[in-house]
Order: C-alpha cells, then structure tokens, then sequence
C-alpha cells in the first residue's frame, strides 16, 4: 500500500523556510525633489477640488439630489478628513433638490386662540403679509375713531338713542298711568345689602308706604283690615307687573344696543373692506383669504378696540390699566418664523449646538406687568430644521446625541415629515402646553456627521434608521500614492499657505510633508487624507522656520515632526526609563527557554508608540491545552481570544496526527496591568510555546511581531514603525551589539517608514530587521537551529526544533496516557452502575 504524501513537502522549501534581511532601501520611501517644478509653493495653483474621496462625493451628490423621502445622508470617516468642507462643498455646486422655496408664518385663531394658524406661502410674501397687516391696522386705529366721530353717524346714532328713550319713557308712562287709579305710584328702596330695588308703593294719605308697614298701620287704627287686605292683593299684581317692566327694559336696551351695533357695522364695513383690499388682491393664497376675513370680522365685531367713545354703550371688560394698549392689537400681527425673500439658492444650515430648542424651535413666555407668565403666537420662534426647509441641515453625531429627547424626536420628524412646534420642557410633561400651533409640513435634508461605528449600532439597533438615512456616505482615510495625489497635495499647501498668510514650502520642504504623509498613513504606498492634521504640521513647522530663504524647508518640516512628538511623548518615556531600570523587565541579549520579546502598541488618544513586551510561558503534563492566562484574568479581548485558539489549531496540525496533544500549557504577558487585544502577538505566542515544549532557548536579541493563521502562514499587523522604533530605542539606549533586531511580516515591508536614525545603526550593521512568510522562517534566527522538514514517514528530524518538539509531546502523551485510562474506565464503570440501577419496564 502507498504511503500517503505529507501535505507539508510542498511548503518546506529553502525559499520559503528561510528568513529574509531587508536592505536599507526597503526601511523608508523618500520623495524626489525633482518631481516639483517651482521654487516655492507660491507659484502653485490653489486646490479647486475634492481629494481623494471619489465614493463620498458619489454618495453625498445622489442625497443631495434625490428628491424622495428617506434619503438624509449619514457621513462616516475619520476626524480631520474633511468631511464638513466636503459636504458644504458639494452642497454648494449643486442645484438642490428643490428652487421653490416658501415664506412661514403663524396667525392669531380667532376661533382657537390656543391653536395658531400656520401660512405657508410663497418666497417673499411673508415680510410683504407683515407688513401690509401692520399698516392696515395703523390705518384703521386712525379712520375709525374720526368715522364715529362724524355728524352722519352722530345724527344716526342720536335718533337710535332718542328712540331708546322714547320707547322708555312710553313704557313707564303706560305702567304709572296703569296703577295711578289704585292708589300705587312707581319707585324704589335700597335693601340691607345696599341693593336698589324696584318695587310699587300704596299711597297712604298722599304718602307712599311700603307694603311691609301695612300691618303696623292697621294696628295703630289708621287702616282697617279690610283696606289692607286689597291693597296686598292689589299690590301682589303690580309688584309681578314692575319685575315684567323690568324685563322689557332689558329687552329694550340689548334691541337698542343692536341697532347701535347695527349701525357701527354699517358705517364700519365700507372703512375695514377697503382698508383690506389692497391686501386680499395681493396674494392667491385661499388660506390668507381666510383669514383676511376672519380678521376683518372680528375687528368689526370689536370696534371698541379702535374706538374709545364715552358715550358707547358696551358691556365693561375686565381691568387692563396696567396693560400697554397696543397688546390688544398683537392678535392681528403676522408672526413671520421663516422669512426667505432674498434666498436664491437652497439653505444649508450647520448646527454646531443641536439642542432641542436649537433645531425644532419653540414657545417663549415671558412675564407681563401683572406678573403672570404670557405667551401667544408671536412668541414663535422657528429651529434649524425650519430654516432649512428645502434645504440642507448639516448635524454632528456626537452633539446630536448629548440632549435627551433630540434625536428621537429628529427620528418623528423625518419619518412624517412633519414639524410641531413645542417648549423643550413640554416634552418631559413638567410644564403644561398653553399653545398647540398647527403643524408644519417640511421638505429638509438632514446630514449627520458622525464615527462608522455608531453608524453600525444605529443601523442594527434604532427602529426605523434605514428608512430614514439611506446615503451612507464613507470618507476614505488614505488613499493610493500617485504623481495626481501629490500634485493635489501641493494645491493644497498652496491653498492653505494663501488663506492663512504662511510662509511657502520649497521643493524639499514639500517632500518632507509628502514622506510624513506616508509615515502617518502608515505605508510607503499610500497618503492620508486627514488634511487637517496636514494643515496642522504646516502651521508647526512655520513657527520652526531656519531656512535662509525664510521658506518652509525639509528642516523645518522635521523639526515640527520631531518636536510634536516630544511634546506628546510623556508615558513613552516613562515607560522607556522603567524599562531601562529595569522595573519592566525586557532582556535585549543572552538566551532563555519559555522567553520572548513581543512588540506592543499603546495609545493614549493623542499619541501612540511602540513598546517590546515580555512573553512567555510554562509546560506540564496534563489534559487542559493551553491556558490563556490573560483570559482567565478577564484581561484578554476577542481577537486575541480567538488567536490562542488559532495556535492551538496549528499545533494539533503538526503535531497531533498520530496522538493526541496531552498537556498542559500557559501563556502570558508579564507586567501587564492592563487589557490585552489583537492577534499580533499569536507569532510571538507560537514562538515561545514551542521553546517551552522543545526546551530550546530563544535568542532575546530579538523582537518579534506577526499574526498567523492555523496553517503556519505569517500574516499583516498594524503600527509596525512605532513598533519597532520601540524596541530599536530600548536597545539603543542600552546599547547596539550588531546582534540585535526585529522580525516582521513579509507583507508589512512596504508599509516602512522608519526614522532615518535608525535606517543609518541598520546601515552600519547595529540593528537588523528581517521579515518572513511563514513560521519556520523564524526559527533560524530565534533558536539557532532549523525548523524542520516532515521526511516520506511523516517524522521531523530529531535535532530539529520542530523534531524536538514532537519528542516532548509524545513523552507528555505517554505519562498522561495511564492515568488518562484509568480515568475512562473510572467514567465506564459508573455508566455502566447507572445503567443496572435504572427501572425497568
């Protein structure tokens, strides 16, 4: 029977089993000076576009333009990559999704005062509405006190009255003539409230009495019972008698104060109609119409307002002394919240406070004379929403969600489109809502500027998201390096240099920005797009300027690099001396078993570097794999959770096809107080795992950084210069042996950016850096001895480090393997008792 090929031949190799040294060429990517044609930037046309970020201008041009419901655009991207520039930008060369715009205004309900009216009405024609309402008012405060002064009106006026009395004085007359034969004549008393009363009186000896001393009259004998007792029953039909006269002088009066109401509707309505006119002719809308007629009904219907007369017969009104009298006529101003007369194009509104008051507006109350709160419809003030209606709204994230109440009720609103306009406070219910105006119907395209995740958890999480922001527009942070992306960069400098009156960048200045460009994209093949961050070393480096040609030159340009990191780089030195102290051990020489030197990135917000870490770990018989002492310590992410299981894949690969693995195995990172995540440490792991399996030491000269995947493939990890700067400083500090170095992903070569100090000790042969592909590449350099090659038997060689290991774990197999027995028959014997005591059926 054939044997069966071992997968692993193909892959075991020189070139692919062997490390590689870099050169000095491949450590940093430098700019040629000759690719800029100018001797300075002054010569150099401003930037007229967008750089870099072709899918964002996609996305932000089809929201932007796209008149549906639903598409307000959500922008993602890294601060400082311009993405408020870019958005206003684009907002401003296109045309918009709308060229009608409107006029907003709220009016006095004369039906509901605690429900204003809403004008929607065409652009300009709100100040216009104001204005001519103010006017008409004026008018009619002059005219018609002189109209109800003339002698026509005074003439009419005067018979009504006369009439009134007429009709009056015929009633009483009528009533006296009717009781003179019985002896009653008409008066009144005042009773023991001090009330007048009208009543009927006998006449006694030509004396009227009242009908109470009747019976002291007869008493004393100058009545006798007989008389008194008529004059009762007489007196009983006229007192009903003069409460009926009371009631049709009532009735009399109201008939005469509806003929003078009559009479001031009559003279009035030619004055109001005509003071109106003008108005009604002026606008097409049936809502203004309305209510134009509404307004001149009530005036009508409330001449006293505009007419103090003495004389005027009007039911008095509540005590208003200590009211301004011109706040009577508020009720027919024309509160304009939105006024866009003189827009041309679509708003675009930045809200850099997006407060509930801020973006829906609201109802000021303010204190009248009397103390009290007071609010109407002119106390309506319009938000940033309003004011950006067929228009553009443009919202940080971060600031959209600092108020509580604001981002769900932005949610309502988009989701119907409808805008009502309330205090804040009304929204908790701690105060009550004195007006409820009517809604808003808004057309408005709302732009959040916010982080990728929060994007995510709002997409995943918030109902009704999706339907609402369907442009997600993704700003790029670096882009590929090419001949049109420096050009632009140097468009930019330019621009900036222009705007903000800087000293210009020589060609070599330029090339120092354009190589810290790479280095701060990370990569030698790309640049980053965080412009401000640009802007920002260009500002430095203007304050560091030595250059004889009082330019911005590479000097200057290294200095404001070299200097920002300094005023930055306080925890990297303190870590460094406790490092150099020997607090946080880390060993750059000699050999030791279970040992190694990872390479760690820590980041406090503002600045991130690069510091060696020390791993390592311990072996014994035993069935629970490997420990991940960080986990267990509740100390260890996902990922790198997820990378100690990878290597644990590897192993049972390699080494477990003709037993199982049996041990027991740790790993840590020692002196870290702190939370461990990422899988660029698994190669490290892996290194150090099999050094305390096989017993052979690691060479500590060496740092080491990579991920791996379950196949012994060496993968790509991030921050790979501060990196290895971190480790070069230790050892430089300590002093270089020419021994020492770093080993890196073949991948993460190209993205080398590394200080020209250390380019120069690596030059001169004190510093190595190597890269590899796979995991056997390393070992050379680690241990001193090769990795190993699988022979046709499927065996290592005995003196390899991979042979030595899987010696150790077949020895570690063979002492756990009784014990492991015994155990399974323990387990068998107490199934099979569980199995004999169960009832049968």
């Amino acid at each position: 029977m054939a044997k069966k090929k071992n997968v692993f031949l193909n892959l075991q190799n020189n070139e692919l089993t062997h490390f590689r040294e870099l050169t000095t060429e491949e450590l940093r990517w430098t700019c040629p000076t000759d690719i800029f044609k100018f001797k300075d930037t002054s010569e150099v046309a401003e930037l007229s576009g967008i750089v870099g970020q072709p899918r964002a201008v996609e996305s932000i041009k089809i929201g932007a333009k796209v008149n549906a419901k639903g598409f307000n655009i959500f922008v993602t991207g890294l601060a400082g990559t311009g993405r408020l520039s870019t958005v206003k930008t684009i907002l401003e060369e296109v045309d918009g999704f709308s060229n009608e715009f409107f006029d907003f205004c709220y009016v006095h309900n004369f039906q509901n005062a605690d429900k204003p009216i809403l004008l929607k009405i065409k652009q300009g024609e709100g100040k216009k509405l104001a204005k001519a309402m103010d006017e008409s008012i004026a008018y009619l405060r002059r005219r018609l006190p002189i109209l109800f002064d003339e002698d026509d009106y005074q003439n009419a006026k005067r018979k009504l009255t006369e009439q009134f009395h007429t009709k009056e004085m015929d009633l009483l007359s009528n009533f006296d003539e009717k009781i003179k034969p019985f002896n009653f004549i008409r008066g009144q008393y005042e009773n023991e409230q001090g009330m007048v009363i009208p009543d009927v009186f006998p006449l006694i000896d030509g004396k009227p009495v009242h009908i109470d001393a009747i019976d002291g009259l007869v008493q004393e004998n100058k009545l006798n019972a007989d008389d008194a007792n008529k004059l009762k029953e007489t007196y009983e039909q006229f007192h009903q008698d003069i409460f009926n006269l009371s009631r049709l002088g009532v009735k009399l009066l109201q008939e005469y104060k509806n003929n003078v109401a009559s009479l001031d509707r009559a003279t009035s309505e030619i004055i109001v109609n005509s003071a109106f006119k003008d108005l009604e002719e002026s606008f097409d809308s049936e809502k203004v119409h309305l209510y134009i007629e509404s307004v001149k009904d009530n005036i009508i219907n409330n001449l006293k307002l505009f007419v103090k007369s003495q004389d005027q017969l009007t039911v008095p009104q509540e005590n208003e002394e200590n009211i301004d009298e011109n706040d009577n006529f508020n009720i027919y101003k024309v509160n304009v919240i939105i006024d866009n007369s003189e827009r041309t194009k679509p708003p675009i509104v930045v809200e850099t406070t997006p407060s509930y008051t801020n973006l829906f507006g609201t109802i000021e109350k303010v204190y009248d004379k009397r103390g009290f709160w007071k609010t109407d419809f002119t106390k309506i003030k319009a938000g940033s929403l309003l004011k950006a209606d067929q228009g553009y709204l443009i919202v940080n994230a971060d600031d959209l969600f600092l108020e509580a109440g604001v981002w769900q009720n932005l949610k309502r609103v988009l989701l119907y489109n409808k805008l009502e306009m309330q205090p804040y406070e009304t929204y908790f219910q701690i105060s009550q809502s004195y007006l409820k105006p009517e809604p808003i119907e808004i057309n408005c395209k709302v732009i959040i500027i916010g982080g990728q995740t929060l994007y995510y958890m709002l997409t995943e999480y918030e109902k009704g998201f999706k339907k609402i922001f369907k442009i997600n527009a993704k700003f790029d942070f670096y882009s590929q390096r090419n001949q049109e992306l420096i050009e632009n960069y140097t468009k930019f400098v330019a621009q900036l240099c222009n705007t903000e009156n800087l000293p210009h960048l020589t060609p070599d200045g330029m090339a120092a920005v354009v190589e810290w460009a790479a280095e701060f994209a990370g990569s030698q093949n790309k640049l980053t797009l965080k412009f401000s961050d640009l802007a920002d070393i260009i500002r430095e480096s203007s304050y560091y300027i030595d250059c004889d040609t009082k330019n911005i030159c590479r000097e200057s340009i290294e200095k404001a690099i070299k200097f920002r990191r300094y005023r930055n780089n306080l925890i990297d030195e303190k870590i460094k001396q406790e490092i150099l102290d020997g607090d946080i051990m880390v060993a750059t020489d000699g050999y030791r078993i279970g040992q190694i030197n990872g390479l760690t990135i820590y980041d406090d917000g503002i600045f991130s570097f690069g510091k060696p870490a020390r791993i390592t770990s311990t072996v014994s018989v035993g069935n629970s794999g490997i420990i991940n002492v960080e986990r267990e310590a509740s100390m260890s992410g996902s990922i790198h959770n997820k990378a100690v299981l990878i290597i644990s894949g590897f192993l049972r690969e390699r080494f477990a096809q003709k037993f199982p693995l049996s041990l027991t195995a740790s790993i840590a990172f020692e002196q870290s107080y702190g939370g461990i995540d990422g899988d660029s440490a698994s190669c490290a792991e892996i290194y150090v795992l099999l050094s305390a399996i096989s017993g052979q030491p690691i060479n500590q000269s060496f740092a080491l950084t990579g991920s791996m995947n379950q196949k012994g493939d060496v993968q790509p990890i991030g921050g790979v210069n501060e990196k290895l700067r971190g480790f070069w400083e230790i050892c430089k500090e300590k002093g270089l042996t020419g021994k020492q170095g770093v080993i890196i992903p073949e991948q993460n070569v190209k993205d080398l950016m590394l200080p020209k100090e250390m380019i120069e000790d690596v030059k001169n042969g004190a510093f190595k850096i190597y890269s590899i592909s796979r995991i056997e590449q390393g070992i050379p350099l680690l241990f001193g001895i090769e990795a190993g090659e699988l022979n046709e038997q499927g065996e290592y060689p005995k003196e390899s480090l991979f042979g030595k290991v899987y010696t150790k774990l077949e020895e570690l197999y063979k002492i756990s393997r009784p014990k492991r027995d015994e155990h399974y028959k323990e387990l068998l014997k107490k199934k099979k008792l569980v199995r004999k005591n169960e009832p049968k059926d």
